[in-house]
């Protein structure tokens, strides 16, 4: 069986896209304050949880 060499092209039907968020880490109590704050602002009850 032969192998190609260099570059394949191929093609991907995208179906869905999950957004993520990287959670506040390495901060100092006043920084915690201020997240917690904001994100208890927010509608979402997601964003009240993780506050």
């Amino acid at each position: 069986m032969l192998q190609s060499r260099g570059i394949v092209a191929f093609e991907i039907n995208i179906t869905a896209i999950e957004a993520t968020k990287k959670l506040s880490q390495n901060r100092d109590t006043k920084n915690y304050q201020n997240i917690i704050l904001e994100l208890e602002k927010k509608v979402q009850p997601e964003a009240i949880v993780i506050a």
